[in-house]
């Protein structure tokens, strides 16, 4: 009997130390579960706070970051509450050459191969396959464009208008200045697109600006009943976003002609930029290069008109026989200015020339820029 005692007393004990362990066990168990919960916890709140500082990750196919490259407004601002947000491209209006523009801007330096004294107070040259400024003088002054305003008149119709678009001429005529270049336009006549660009560009018409910016401004503005003045300043609010987006930072635009306002400037810089988008429109392009053109128009009127830029004409004394272009101008204020444009060795160059006190130091101006451009470029490439 008392073996028997001993067996089941050493039985119980050992029972006992394995509820003991067991109990060790399953306390270590959740011990273990509980670091393991508590550090899962912690990363997760690690990680959750790094993902909110973290910029969403977008598909950037088809989308342009237009911070600090451009005005905002109020409406756009309010849908994406940031002027950092990413914007679609159809939402801002701008074609795809556009952009590809924006990559490239043209840069001023301390100093420039061509080194050369002229008269006229502002001027650049710009070497488009070299991406290069050959030449600046006064570059970034502010400066009065006169009738070169036309360029980005004549781009900004080209981007917001068909082919096929039609142009009437109406109230808007009374907004000229009586001292205004004229394409001699009349209340009632119809123009087709092609006219109306060579009506601005070829004899300057300040009376054709006028006309194409009271019809585009209603298109703009999407609104066919705008009274003309309201129509002519949507156009011009337009001008002035271009050239923002153009990088044209240092101009402002008051009309569609150029005649003269205080607060009507720009810089030769900044003009080379409106010049090189303009450039892209191929229509604008074939118009700047006409020495003269005569028109019928859509309501049957014929007229002849004569490109204001004199290096175009084989007649004249400023013939320059590799311009192909652009835009002449002239104001009491501006002076004598001009954006020419020639080709040679394979290289298209602007060269813009303004504040030339008399029309031959504009021309003189110009050609000997050109002249030393393309010597320049001749070395450069050893042709």
């Amino acid at each position: 009997m008392k073996n028997k005692s001993r067996s089941s007393k050493g039985t119980s004990i050992a029972n006992a130390q394995k509820k003991r362990q067991k109990r060790i066990f399953y306390a270590r168990v959740r011990a273990f579960l509980a670091i393991v919960l508590i550090v899962g916890t912690v990363i997760g709140v690690v990680q959750f706070n790094k993902s909110l500082e973290r910029p969403l990750s977008v598909n950037a196919e088809n989308y342009y970051q237009i911070k600090d490259e451009a005005e905002v407004d109020d409406e756009l601002l309010e849908e994406t509450e940031s002027i950092d947000a990413v914007v679609n491209i159809d939402n801002i209006n701008i074609d795809e050459e556009f952009i590809k523009y924006k990559i490239a801007q043209p840069k001023l330096r301390s100093e420039y191969p061509i080194d050369m004294i002229i008269r006229s107070e502002y001027a650049i040259v710009y070497d488009i396959q070299a991406d290069e400024v050959l030449y600046a003088k006064n570059a970034e002054q502010q400066c009065f464009p006169a009738s070169t305003t036309k360029i980005l008149t004549a781009a900004v119709i080209l981007d917001n208008v068909s082919e096929d678009f039609q142009f009437t001429a109406g109230d808007e005529l009374d907004f000229v200045h009586p001292e205004s270049s004229l394409a001699f336009l009349n209340k009632g006549n119809i123009l087709d697109l092609p006219t109306m660009i060579d009506a601005i560009i070829l004899p300057s018409g300040n009376d054709a600006s006028y006309v194409a910016a009271a019809n585009v401004g209603r298109v703009i503005a999407g609104n066919d009943m705008i009274t003309t003045e309201k129509a002519v300043q949507t156009f011009v609010d337009e001008m002035n976003r271009v050239a923002m987006y153009v990088g044209a930072e240092n101009t402002h635009f008051t009309a569609p002609d150029g005649f003269h306002d205080d607060n009507h400037y720009t810089t030769v810089l900044d003009m080379l930029k409106i010049t090189m988008y303009a450039r892209q429109k191929p229509l604008l392009m074939q118009s700047a290069g006409k020495p003269n053109k005569y028109a019928t128009f859509v309501s049957g009127e014929e007229i002849s008109w004569e490109n204001s830029n004199k290096l175009l004409h084989e007649y004249s004394d400023c013939y320059y026989m590799y311009a192909n272009g652009f835009k002449t101008g002239m104001t009491d204020q501006s002076g004598y200015c001009v954006v020419a444009t020639a080709k040679r060795f394979e290289h298209d160059v602007v060269c813009i020339v303004f504040g030339a006190e008399t029309s031959d130091v504009r021309w003189n101006d110009t050609i000997a820029l050109l002249d030393a451009t393309f010597v320049q470029i001749r070395n450069r490439e050893g042709i």
